[in-house]
């Protein structure tokens, strides 16, 4: 009895994780590689951008989180430039059911103080505004902090 109810435990806690869904989809920033389709999204998304070598090799991640983007669930993850998260960033918006993928590059120089933001993919309207949100979102945090509070129907 004991050992049905570990089990039954397990398996609500594995559904309700993100690993559950990483089954079909990527989880993090570094998974993208290992689903074509997420792959082939990542390539279109940064046709015609010079990114940096970093986002090829080693990169700080966190952990993505499952917004709702129009009528579809989307999953947004960020990453970083291994020891110097402060000043370059990258956030990608990836909608599984499109097969399509949105995101920003984001450059910080730290003697100017200023930010420089590549949108990549994402055009103009009501739908691109929310999407720019919850891709700023990602990059400081506040996707991370307030999940919900960037769910948009």
């Amino acid at each position: 009895m004991n050992k049905i109810i570990v089990s039954a435990f397990f398996t609500a806690a594995l559904l309700g994780s993100p690993f559950a869904y990483a089954q079909s989809h990527p989880v993090t920033f570094r998974d993208i590689a290992s689903d074509p389709a997420a792959a082939a999204a990542f390539k279109t998304m940064a046709t015609g951008h010079r990114l940096p070598d970093w986002i090829n090799g080693k990169t700080v991640e966190s952990p993505g989180h499952e917004v709702m983007f129009g009528a579809d669930k989307v999953y947004v993850m960020s990453a970083c430039k291994q020891h110097d998260c402060g000043a370059e960033r990258i956030a990608i918006l990836y909608d599984p059911a499109k097969k399509v993928m949105y995101g920003v590059l984001l450059v910080a120089d730290p003697k100017t103080m200023s930010e420089k933001l590549t949108w990549m993919h994402i055009g103009a309207g009501n739908e691109a505004i929310d999407g720019r949100t919850i891709l700023y979102a990602a990059l400081t945090g506040s996707l991370e902090n307030h999940p919900d509070a960037f769910n948009y129907k």
